[in-house]
């Protein structure tokens, strides 16, 4: 009995071992091919200036401002057509 056992064993493993080999061969050759990600130096992040919406006060960036005829910033298009706030209007 254990003679067949032993006889399965050994016709498994002579079966699946070029296959299993040839698959981790495959999985370490993918490894080696892509390409790793070296650290560089980080990019510096992008700064922008914020300007203060005029009618609320609201700091927002310089890109995203709604402006009116006389370049004054406003954080949405309503504050725009309300125009200045009159306590903002002196700074």
């Amino acid at each position: 009995m254990l003679k067949y056992l032993l006889i399965a064993v050994v016709v498994i493993w002579l079966l699946y071992s070029p296959i299993l080999r040839r698959a981790r061969q495959l999985k370490r050759d993918r490894r080696t091919a892509a390409p790793t990600a070296a650290p560089g130096p980080a990019k510096a992040p992008q700064v922008e200036d914020m300007v203060a919406c005029a009618h609320c006060g609201v700091h927002l960036p310089a890109s995203e401002a709604f402006r009116d005829a006389v370049n004054r910033p406003y954080c949405s298009d309503v504050h725009r057509i309300a125009g200045p706030s009159a306590r903002r209007s002196g700074s």
